[in-house]
């Protein structure tokens, strides 16, 4: 499928949901232009956000040093972020640190699919549930390896059909906060800006989890 072709499959669809779309807006990379971060690094990635959401969760200063004690010894914390590390080496995270650590948890979500730990995803309608997500994760403290070696990405051709849409579906999210107007689809703003980042993050919109953007 052509990057034209797959903006049009993702407008047709809007239109079936009466959803707005901008005709405007570009097309995103062709299949094989594409480049696609490994099953491994996707992995990783995940297991740091959730290990981010329980030190901002517990505000323990003991439990947060177990943490990184832990992530050291499974050899992810160089994969960690240097915003990230300044967070887990915080004293005290503000309450917007907490909150916006919080709303990751959505990114958690959609990387969970791109590599085949969850089955599908619906439309971003809904905040995810904390205690589903964890089911499909190694229990605290215990070792990644298997969850590692275990995932697997979705194909090309998958992964930038949720791209497309998420990018079409921010932008009907961005116009109707800009107007004034009812968010369309019964979107979440907030998750919707939390799985375009993901999404974005995977498909290397930048190189570093700090620097990704969400443009519409």
């Amino acid at each position: 499928m052509t990057a034209q072709e797959r903006k049009n499959k993702t407008e047709a669809f809007l239109f079936e949901h009466n959803i707005p779309f901008n005709a405007w807006l570009p097309v995103i990379e062709e299949e094989h232009e594409v480049m696609i971060r490994e099953a491994k690094d996707i992995a990783k990635r995940v297991l740091i956000l959730t290990y981010l959401n329980m030190v901002a969760e517990t505000g323990d200063k003991g439990e947060k040093d177990e943490i990184i004690e832990f992530l050291q010894r499974e050899q992810l914390w160089a994969d960690v972020s240097e915003g990230e590390k300044k967070l887990f080496l915080k004293n005290k995270l503000t309450q917007k640190e907490s909150v916006d650590i919080s709303w990751r948890s959505e990114c958690i979500y959609l990387l969970l699919w791109v590599i085949n730990k969850k089955d599908k995803v619906g439309l971003p309608t809904d905040q995810c549930v904390i205690s589903d997500l964890l089911r499909l994760l190694p229990g605290f403290l215990e070792s990644t390896a298997d969850f590692i070696n275990s995932a697997s990405k979705r194909t090309t051709p998958e992964i930038l059909d949720m791209s497309d849409l998420l990018y079409r579906l921010h932008w009907a999210v961005r116009d109707a906060s800009i107007n004034h107007k009812d968010i369309p689809g019964n979107i979440e703003e907030s998750v919707i800006q939390e799985w375009h980042y993901a999404i974005n993050w995977v498909t290397y919109y930048e190189d570093d989890w700090d620097d990704i953007t969400t443009d519409t």
